[in-house]
């Protein structure tokens, strides 16, 4: 099913909870909703996403941010691109931005259930498939069409933008894109820091909360300072002496009279004495390692370009296309340091961070039809990508590392026997990571998978049902380098490891009756530990940690039950769905209650078997306006807790029971007008003060709970006489209550807030 159209596959399964959307527009309940992405106003693949219902964006800053599904990202949500992987480092390291264009990219999939039979163990927790738009697979509809698009922001990205597709209407199309991004800096509505960084840095029970002066890069400590006013006399023999002195204490007694090598000496009064107050008090530092910035934030600069060309070739059995990208992307981390320094320095001297991202990525993609007798296609998948992500200390550079992937994808789909259809899989990767510079976190590491799998699927008609199996085998293989493993770490001398995973799952629906429908999926699946999981070792900056792999953990194993029920009459809809994930050796990172040097947390990597339950709920009203066009009303809420099953006394003190950064539980509307060319679009979401709080060694301090608004409207024009066949005039506000909004799943949530309210004015004119 899947070799004709990966998107055909994706709309019969009815049990995989798929959702294709555009950057501004909401989730709806189908299962599979298709739109364009003429008008997408997006930093992110992760703010594009944001608006559907269990996926939340990583936003580590305004200009990084990933796809958090079901409280799932990283290595557990496998990123794709016209259906090859595109995971680098963005999956380890939260700082780095997946590389794609927010201006042409046609439209992502995301599937929210485990997919791990289609797309292997990264995608345990789910996938994102984004439709670069590169290559066409049918041929286009006129022999020419060219689109360019012009925008200006306030307080939002300035882009310029050319798309061109020509084709001779029988055998050749061939795409051109080109785009460019660039932002000085986003305001926000007051600091950078939350307030929290300074009320709760010293809790009522005593003491220092070092997780929260840490998060927001704060020297915070308490000192005992001898206090002058608690004892009522001077002593003379000090004030004569003050080179026998300990200290301020030294100077004062209870005594009226002192001797001293038995001389008297008569003390006089303390005019600073006040009875009953303690002899030492308090003395509590509160100092800004990072700035803290107001109104506007800091080094929250941003540029991305990317250019690309795609060439289809067409005959009467399919086709054969190729395709050449590269992106280039450089960003500021806002209110970040790396330079985590000791008491006292000299704050600043610290430098800003920032990211240099290269992507180059060359495809091929063919379909055969009818290739042998039983079976219907055949599909071929080949990419190289090169991604080279480099962290840097002002102009200096921290690290670089470069992931050089090559991966092949065979499916062969048979034909329909009755209600039978199904393909058969064959999937290839070979990856090699290296890396240079002085803050190097990981060694060099090559990874091989090689996987096959197998989907069905039986439509009875009323009902339907699927299956799925995958097994896949990864090998990690350590390379010579320089690399070094710190003093506290738990590997000795690195070794190679190899894995054998096996992935399953069931699904079925059925309709009930007239207005009435119900999914169920179950689904098995294994992931094997990634290089940072396993070897990672030193200072890794970018999360704040002292990160510290281990070589004998075990492979994750997830088991995940779905249940969807359906309901639609009338132009409304109603979708609800509740789901347990069981995971058993679960990987998370473990604080173990020390600091290494820079007051970075001494974490290793462990396992325990853990829980993740949750619910969404979509619905959607349309109404018909007649002479005044269309009415669309939808909304959500969505809710996940990811939480240790039976933690131990280590785990539970140190870690909690509950994840950090979890997503927090929301609900959202969405008001859509389309008339005579006309659209306008209201939403609005409600982020909740998050409930379920995790640990690092002190507890998570939740922030309070905020609301985004975002307004678009857009006017085409039709110029049938004219070279330009039609303009889209379109305005675009964001966070239109300026709201000081920071995602409780963010990294950042303490120092640096998301951009505050944003306008975009801008024109596409289309040839």
């Amino acid at each position: 099913m899947l070799s004709t159209s990966p998107l055909a596959y994706a709309a019969d399964d009815v049990t995989l909870q798929t959702i294709k959307v555009r950057a501004d527009r909401p989730a709806t309940i189908d299962s599979v909703v298709t739109v364009d992405n003429e008008q997408a106003n997006n930093r992110t693949l992760g703010g594009m996403l944001e608006h559907v219902s269990g996926v939340q964006s990583s936003a580590f800053g305004p200009n990084a941010g990933a796809p958090v599904i079901r409280s799932l990202s990283g290595s557990r949500v496998q990123i794709l691109e016209d259906g090859q992987s595109i995971l680098g480092m963005n999956a380890i390291s939260g700082d780095i931005n997946i590389p794609f264009d927010p201006l042409f990219a046609r439209s992502v999939t995301v599937n929210k259930s485990s997919d791990s039979v289609r797309f292997g163990g990264n995608a345990i927790g789910g996938s994102v498939d984004v439709d670069s738009g590169l290559i066409s697979r049918k041929m286009e509809a006129q022999e020419k069409d060219v689109e360019l698009v012009l925008r200006k922001g306030h307080n939002d990205a300035d882009a310029q933008g050319f798309r061109m597709n020509v084709n001779d209407g029988k055998h050749f199309s061939t795409n051109l894109q080109m785009s460019f991004q660039k932002i000085g800096h986003y305001d926000i509505p007051g600091n950078s820091k939350a307030g929290v960084c300074n009320s709760q840095l010293f809790p009522a029970k005593g003491g220092v909360n070092t997780f929260l002066a840490d998060s927001c890069q704060k020297e915070a400590r308490i000192q005992q300072v001898y206090n002058k006013s608690s004892q009522p006399y001077i002593d003379q023999f000090m004030t004569e002496n003050p080179d026998w002195a300990d200290g301020d204490f030294s100077f004062y007694t209870n005594d009226p009279t002192s001797v001293w090598q038995r001389k008297t000496y008569v003390n006089p009064a303390n005019p600073a004495y006040v009875p009953g107050t303690p002899r030492t008090v308090q003395n509590k530092i509160n100092k800004d390692v990072t700035p803290n910035y107001r109104s506007t934030l800091g080094n929250s600069y941003a540029s991305n370009s990317h250019f690309a060309v795609g060439s289809t070739y067409f005959f009467n059995q399919g086709y054969v296309a190729v395709s050449l990208d590269t992106k280039d992307s450089k960003y500021g981390v806002p209110g970040f340091s790396m330079e985590n320094q000791s008491f006292g320095a000299n704050y600043a001297e610290g430098q800003p961070v920032g990211v240099v991202i290269k992507q180059d990525k060359y495809a091929l993609e063919a379909l055969l039809r009818d290739p042998f007798p039983y079976l219907e296609s055949a599909q071929l998948r080949m990419s190289r990508l090169n991604n080279a992500s480099g962290e840097r200390l002002g102009a200096a550079k921290a690290n670089d590392y470069r992931f050089d992937t090559h991966q092949a994808e065979l499916l062969l789909s048979h034909r329909r026997a009755g209600p039978l259809s199904g393909m058969l899989g064959l999937a290839y990767q070979a990856r090699e990571v290296s890396g240079t510079g002085p803050q190097l976190y990981l060694p060099n590491v090559d990874t091989g998978s090689h996987a096959l799998f197998l989907k069905e699927n039986l439509d009875a008609g009323w009902a339907s049902f699927d299956a799925g199996f995958r097994h896949e085998k990864v090998k990690h293989e350590v390379q010579q380098s320089g690399f070094k493993t710190a003093r506290n770490a738990a590997n000795g001398k690195l070794e190679d490891k190899e894995f054998s995973l096996n992935s399953y799952n069931l699904g079925a629906s059925a309709k009930l009756g007239q207005l009435f429908g119900v999914k169920l999926r179950y689904a098995s699946s294994e992931r094997a530990p990634e290089i940072n999981e396993l070897y990672a070792s030193n200072r890794h900056y970018s999360i704040m940690t002292q990160e510290e792999g281990n070589q004998k953990l075990k492979a994750e194993r997830a088991k995940n039950t779905e249940l969807t029920g359906l309901f639609g009459k009338g132009g409304f809809t109603l979708s609800a769905t509740g789901y347990v994930m069981k995971y058993e050796n679960f990987l998370y990172l473990g604080h173990s209650g020390l600091q290494t040097a820079n007051r970075l947390p001494l974490k290793y990597w462990k396992q325990t078997d853990t829980t993740v339950k949750g619910f969404e709920v979509d619905a959607s009203q349309l109404i018909q306006l007649g002479a005044f066009g269309k009415l669309n009303l939808s909304a959500f809420a969505d809710l996940v807790k990811n939480k240790a099953d039976y933690p131990d006394k280590l785990r539970a003190h140190n870690d909690g029971e509950y994840l950090p950064n979890m997503p927090t539980n929301r609900y959202g509307a969405n008001v859509l007008w389309e008339n005579q060319g006309w659209k306008s679009r209201l939403s609005g979401t409600r982020y909740d003060k998050q409930k379920y709080l995790g640990k690092s060694v002190s507890t998570e301090v939740p922030l309070d709970g905020y609301t985004m608004v975002n307004f678009q409207v857009s006017r085409a024009f039709q110029l049938p006489n004219s070279p330009v066949r039609e303009i889209e005039v379109f305005l675009s506000a964001s966070n239109l209550l300026d709201e000081d909004a920071r995602p409780h799943n963010s990294p950042l949530k303490y120092i640096a807030p998301l951009p505050g309210r944003g306008f975009q004015l801008g024109v596409t004119g289309r040839m």
